[in-house]
């Protein structure tokens, strides 16, 4: 919850720094007195004195405060003295301390935490155009930074603690439309970002460093945010309008971490290629997806035998999923993929010190789609309640690989669901369509198996009895193929053959 403010406090004073000029006029007051809508619209309380000096408008002593949640503290950010300049030009530039403290406030379980977080920028140009009612800010810096700057848990400050954020060659722009709601449309890019995390916990000796980079990244979001109290009903917050949808992108990554516990190290590292996520939220769909490219990641420590060395060529995922009640099917997904997975030869020789299996790169694939009706909005169900929300109409098999140790698995399906016959499946809707099954190269991985001594000569028997009622042999060697059918009678049928 606290990272989560913070989080917001720091974004919320980032895309004040943001924008292109538009072709219309505003003024120093104009500018002011739509910072005051969106912060009251994040809940803040507002303090400050503001003195006019010919066009311009100074707020000095501007402070922000805001209440966390349950009476689990509070959060106070030190603007200190703002600037809004009249540039003469129909824009506005907002000159802005270089260093503002933020200071944060928590009680909970029986810990009293004070800490006191800074935000500094470095040759921040901020410039607003356009008018009252739809304002676009324009905003680059040489460098925006965080950092911890001090922490105190019960009255004692808590020593050797470092953490930083630090952004480099920032530009954007944010375009900002008041009304009944706060539209936004956000685009940003930074040249690199570098974040430090050291700290040692003064009891057991046992300690944290870690550090970590981004490259090349880029970020554009666009949000609908209503204004008003809505934290009694978070419903009514997605009723009024609230959305999200957009992402990011990255070239690279890499971080390192080592931990001390007992006087011995564990360390980890990680390296990443291109990288993208993307979010949708509303009232009536959440999806959210990413995809990473090129990762390796190490592992060593005392508990350990050897060092693990793992690497994929591709790590995705992505859901999607309706939240508001209709009585039209609505579109579902799911999908996850671990590509190219391997392990070092070190790993290898534990497993298979005789080489038996094919060391090949690994694959697990899976995409599934669907449609569902939904009976209740999803965001009012108590967390608690055992009632099904909907009913399952049509399921699509869109791809799943597995290939592992010289064997593969794909396959495709697509079915629709009888909700009217929870009589034929056990209280399951009666399915109908097909699913197609190819495997190659099973019998080899389980001869493979038995000569490693990891499974009974009995239990491959069994398991090819299984799979000559399921499948039939392809074109290929050690090919088999498997069409599983389930017709409008509820009937199961394998190759034709019914097995129901």
């Amino acid at each position: 919850m606290i990272i989560g403010k913070c989080i917001a406090t720091t974004s919320l004073l980032a895309s004040f720094s943001l924008s292109t000029v538009a072709w219309a006029d505003v003024g120093s007051q104009e500018v002011w007195e739509s910072w005051q809508t969106y912060l009251d619209g994040f809940g803040y309380e507002i303090s400050g004195s503001e003195q006019s000096v010919g066009n311009n408008l100074n707020v000095n002593d501007l402070s922000l405060s805001m209440k966390i949640p349950d009476n689990e503290g509070s959060i106070k950010v030190n603007l200190g003295d703002i600037q809004f300049v009249d540039k003469g030009d129909g824009t506005v530039e907002v000159v802005m301390p270089n260093q503002i403290p933020v200071l944060i406030k928590t009680s909970s379980d029986g810990k009293d935490a004070d800490i006191i977080v800074t935000i500094s920028h470095k040759g921040l140009s901020m410039i607003v155009s356009g008018a009252s009612e739809d304002m676009t800010y324009a905003y680059n810096a040489t460098e925006f930074g965080v950092e911890l700057t001090s922490a105190v848990v019960n009255g004692e400050a808590i020593p050797n603690t470092v953490a930083n954020i630090v952004m480099s060659g920032i530009m954007g722009r944010s375009e900002m439309a008041f009304g009944e709601t706060i539209t936004t449309r956000q685009k940003a890019s930074v040249s690199s970002l570098s974040y430090i995390v050291q700290a040692t916990d003064p009891d057991s000796g046992g300690s944290i460093d870690l550090e970590g980079f981004m490259n090349g990244m880029e970020a554009e979001i666009d949000g609908i945010m209503p204004l008003g109290d809505y934290s009694a009903d978070p419903m009514a917050f997605f009723n009024a309008g609230f959305a999200i949808a957009g992402g990011y992108a990255v070239d690279s990554t890499s971080f390192d971490v080592t931990f001390v516990e007992n006087g011995a190290p564990s360390k980890m590292t990680a390296k990443t290629g291109a990288a993208e996520m993307g979010v949708d939220m509303s009232g009536s769909i959440i999806a959210y997806g990413g995809d990473v490219l090129d990762v390796s990641v190490s592992l060593s420590g005392p508990e350990i035998p050897l060092p693990v060395d793992v690497s994929f060529g591709e790590l995705g995922y992505g859901f999607e999923m309706p939240l508001k009640a209709s009585d039209a099917q609505q579109d579902f997904g799911f999908g996850i993929v671990l590509g190219d997975l391997s392990v070092s030869e070190m790993i290898w020789s534990m497993i298979d010190p005789g080489q038996v299996l094919a060391h090949d790169p690994a694959t697990l694939a899976l995409d599934v789609s669907g449609k569902a009706t939904i009976f209740k909005d999803i965001m009012t169900m108590d967390e608690n309640s055992d009632e099904i929300p909907g009913e399952l109409n049509a399921l699509t098999l869109n791809d799943v690989q597995l290939i592992v140790a010289g064997a593969g698995l794909t396959g495709t399906g697509d079915f629709v669901f009888d909700n009217t016959d929870m009589q034929s499946f056990d209280g399951f809707p009666r399915p109908e369509g097909t699913l197609n099954i190819n495997i190659v190269g099973i019998n080899a991985l389980m001869d493979n198996l038995v000569t490693m001594g990891l499974l009974p000569e009995d239990q491959v028997m069994g398991a090819r009895m299984m799979l000559s009622m399921f499948a039939v042999p392809g074109a290929g060697e050690d090919e088999l193929n498997s069409t599983i059918e389930v017709n409008g009678q509820g009937h199961v049928l394998a190759n034709g053959q019914r097995l129901k």
